[in-house]
């Protein structure tokens, strides 16, 4: 059965928001994946019909999880995902909700079909974690015409879908004020104190080179910083992909803890990005103001 629909002063500190932003964007998404709605066997349900279902369910998913911490995958996403003639393509004909999961990287995974029972039409929607395998939550309901089943979608799937976001902490945001704070120190508070004395050419030089070699200091650092955030990209890679090769069948602990890995590698890299843009940002500052 084919399943799915499975897809300056201010330059310097817009500067460091810049960088900011990109930082929290890459550190902060989440991956949900809505597989498509389809009828059981026997049942007679339209493709426009499943499409619009699962459309809504997509919509719905997209309303009720916060903006820029998660993206929706589509089926041709996940389509693109997946390598062609593999176990993965199989399975996704086969519905394994949890393996399309795994096998594509999405945190989050539904999968929805549609039946009879005592000639009514049902609709049982389900949400998984796809790295445990848990079911998260899911809705049963029973109507006699498929506006029913939208209905049903539009009443309990962003309550089916809160269940995500009451499982993620809300990010830290301490760490990038305290750096933020840092960046702004070394702008306003790097300054000598004014002193009532008569300028003197040498006086003028000394500071100037002193600033030189501080600003160098610091492009270096930040520099060396953003190459370690590189390495580390690598790491995270390397480690996402012996996660998608893990076999199936193996206790859940592997894979939480391959995970992990995966998931502290990233977390390394985005610190590491921040912090050489930010040390960057305050070398140019010096230049600028000195």
């Amino acid at each position: 059965m084919s399943h799915i629909q499975c897809y300056s002063k201010l330059q310097i500190k817009k500067f460091v928001s810049a960088v900011l932003l990109l930082a929290s964007f890459a550190g902060a998404v989440g991956t949900v994946a809505v597989l498509e709605i389809v009828p059981a066997d026997g049942v007679e349900l339209k493709v426009l019909e499943s499409r619009h279902l699962t459309d809504e369910l997509r919509t719905k998913a997209r309303e009720a999880l916060p903006q820029g911490r998660y993206t929706i995958l589509t089926r041709d996403n996940i389509l693109s995902l997946l390598p062609p003639d593999s176990e993965e393509a199989q399975c996704l004909a086969e519905s394994c909700a949890v393996d399309i999961g795994r096998a594509i990287g999405a945190e989050y995974i539904t999968q929805g079909f549609v039946g009879e029972f005592s000639g009514m039409l049902t609709l049982t929607v389900e949400l998984y974690e796809s790295i445990t395998g848990n079911l998260l939550g899911s809705f049963v309901t029973e109507s006699r015409d498929v506006m029913g089943l939208l209905n049903t979608i539009r009443e309990k799937a962003p309550e089916l879908f809160a269940r995500i976001a009451g499982k993620q902490p809300e990010p830290k945001s301490e760490p990038v004020v305290s750096l933020a704070k840092d960046i702004d120190a070394v702008l306003d508070n790097s300054k000598p104190e004014e002193k009532k004395i008569d300028p003197q050419i040498g006086g003028v030089e000394k500071k100037g080179n002193a600033s030189f070699w501080v600003a160098l200091g610091l492009d270096l650092v930040g520099a060396g910083l953003v190459a370690c955030g590189f390495v580390k990209n690598s790491e995270a890679k390397d480690l996402h992909s012996d996660y998608r090769a893990l076999p199936k069948g193996l206790d859940q602990d592997v894979y939480r803890d391959t995970w992990k890995k995966s998931d502290d590698a990233s977390g390394m890299r985005n610190a590491l990005y921040v912090a050489g843009g930010l040390v960057l940002a305050a070398g140019i500052g010096v230049h600028v103001w000195f």
